[in-house]
């Protein structure tokens, strides 16, 4: 093979989602997704080519295209094994309980327990930022078995004590305050940043550092995050983008480098 360029963050954030998708699941991804996208059809190509994916916005059911569309472009349509009309998708999302295996999100803010806020950063009457609001986020977070949530940039603006807005169930205030509160068992995974990967401690269900990306310390990580993490001994380093993995995903996924160009 080819030498193969180093990887852009929007290739690794969507390689290292892939790898954590397992063969027949169902998963929801929204719009402005290419990340989300990638990471699918990369991992339909890979190990789970029986992964089943749709649309939020536009119903599209397994769009297959070597370049990356928003997901709610009519011209998916041609390449889809269905169509779900926006009144059925969302009954999906409402009512069917741990049907979708997990849901792939972004957020303006995530916080120690995983809860997310695409809505509002600031006081609300006077906002610094406005998100896109909570879309089908709040059904997501509390009835998909797990989540996953991707960002492009990792800083105590980002990662917070405490969501300003709290539009999609994490781990509320941890332990099992989020079974207490009446929401179904799940919540988040794990959450990718440039700096690294994180999930959660079993039982405080606090951020934990699973691992740090190549060149970054710890010392890097925890001054760009605005809590403590659970650290637990010394943290592997990120496995990195394989050649094999680039060269699937930039010849079969992104072959316009959408991911790129957005995000390098």
């Amino acid at each position: 093979m080819e030498n193969i360029e180093a990887p852009a963050l929007g290739e690794t954030l969507a390689v290292l989602l892939a790898r954590d998708m397992a063969d027949g699941e169902k998963v929801i991804i929204g719009t402005n997704s290419d990340i989300q996208l990638a990471a699918v059809n990369l991992a339909r190509l890979m190990q789970a080519p029986r992964l089943w994916w749709i649309s939020g916005p536009g119903g599209m059911v397994n769009a297959t295209r070597d370049h990356l569309l928003s997901t709610a472009d009519f011209e998916n349509i041609e390449s889809s094994e269905a169509w779900m009309d926006l009144p059925n998708t969302i009954d999906f999302i409402d009512w069917k309980i741990h049907f979708f295996d997990f849901a792939i999100l972004s957020a303006l803010q995530v916080d120690r327990f995983g809860n997310i806020n695409t809505v509002v950063v600031g006081d609300q009457a006077k906002p610094k930022v406005r998100g896109p609001g909570t879309v089908g986020i709040s059904a997501l977070c509390g009835l998909a078995k797990r989540f996953y949530v991707a960002l492009t940039r990792h800083d105590r603006s980002a990662f917070v004590p405490r969501v300003d807005f709290l539009c999609g169930a994490g781990h509320m205030e941890g332990g099992d305050s989020r079974e207490r509160m009446g929401i179904p068992a799940g919540g988040p995974k794990l959450v990718l940043s440039p700096l690294g990967v994180f999930d959660f401690e079993p039982v405080s269900k606090a951020m934990r550092v699973r691992s740090v990306n190549p060149g970054v310390t710890l010392e890097q990580v925890r001054d760009a995050t605005g809590f403590d993490l659970v650290v637990e001994g010394a943290p592997p380093v990120t496995q990195l983008p394989t050649a094999a993995e680039l060269h699937l995903l930039r010849t079969r996924v992104d072959i316009r480098r959408t991911l790129q160009r957005k995000f390098p």
